[in-house]
């Protein structure tokens, strides 16, 4: 069964299927939200770039690149419930969700995959439910982000690069069996190193941005680099024990503790990303001096044009 959810920032959610007319005529019992997606989903937004006119000749000169605009998604839901204050509280629910003031994900799952798009909810308006125990919604929203993304993929703890040991090296045998198994004496040459790096692999149809959060405490800031294209991310700010720098790759904003602009600290604007059907290794590493635990978080999701 098709679902679709409208996540608001502070995690709160409503989720609606979409068998949901047929179950209740069959089912007349049966509560909940149900939903339509208008054939929105899977749409390619407009070109927003212009094609100028050949004054001398036929036709028009070729666009270089068509460049997507943002993409309008309409999505018309109801509710029934079983007693008019569930009518009122679903009710109230959609609209703290969805007016909220904040962007919303809407979650897209049918058959084949799970998609989302963050959305700038443009208007939504319930229907009179006239004392009923359902009603109606129409949800007009824009993705600024045209593209379709799949689950968010985390990568979190990683660590400043440092070499190790690694190695155990038998000295003899079990003495009962014959084997050098873990009761047979040996050197330890110590924990194994940490390398920093992350392999990212996108599954999608078009270039995926990984967003970006470092960690304190680093003296005097971080480079993120893509071994595999050779591009690099570059902070040069000192990030103390407990503070956290956040870089969207796609947008060149930097963000410390979520509060403050830091993207004038960035010396290296080679945002990196990843093709589909790519494979790349990033690689962490310190600038200056190294305090406490400090790691890096990639987050990630494969990007589809659609």
């Amino acid at each position: 069964m098709a679902t679709l959810e409208f996540i608001a920032r502070s995690g709160a959610s409503v989720t609606a299927y979409g068998s949901m007319e047929e179950m209740w005529a069959a089912s007349p019992d049966l509560t909940g939200f149900g939903f339509s997606l208008n054939d929105d989903w899977y749409t390619i937004s407009d070109s927003k770039s212009n094609l100028d006119e050949r004054i001398v000749a036929d036709g028009a000169y070729e666009v270089v690149r068509d460049w997507r605009s943002q993409l309008p998604l309409s999505f018309s839901c109801w509710y029934r419930g079983k007693t008019r204050a569930a009518v009122r509280a679903a009710r109230n629910q959609v609209n703290a969700i969805l007016g909220g003031g904040g962007m919303v994900t809407v979650r897209f799952t049918d058959q084949d995959e799970v998609t989302e798009r963050d959305v700038s909810i443009r208007s939504a308006k319930p229907d009179d439910d006239r004392g009923q125990l359902a009603f109606r919604f129409n949800v007009i929203s824009a993705a600024p982000d045209p593209h379709r993304y799949g689950a968010e993929q985390v990568f979190s703890g990683i660590g400043v690069p440092s070499s190790g040991g690694g190695l155990l090296f038998p000295l003899g045998t079990n003495r009962t069996t014959g084997l050098v198994d873990a009761s047979a004496p040996y050197w330890d040459f110590g924990a194994d190193g940490t390398s920093g790096r992350v392999a990212l692999t996108n599954d999608g149809t078009t270039d995926a941005f990984p967003s970006i959060e470092v960690y304190g405490g680093l003296s005097a800031g971080f480079v993120i680099r893509d071994q595999t294209s050779g591009k690099e991310v570059r902070f040069e700010r000192a990030i103390p024990v407990g503070s956290v720098v956040t870089i969207d790759q796609r947008t060149g904003v930097a963000i410390i503790d979520g509060q403050c602009d830091v993207s004038g600290y960035i010396t290296s604007w080679d945002f990196f990303s990843i093709g589909p059907g790519e494979t790349h290794i990033i690689q962490f590493s310190p600038l200056g001096t190294v305090s406490g635990t400090p790691t890096a978080t990639l987050r990630f999701q494969s990007a589809y044009v659609g």
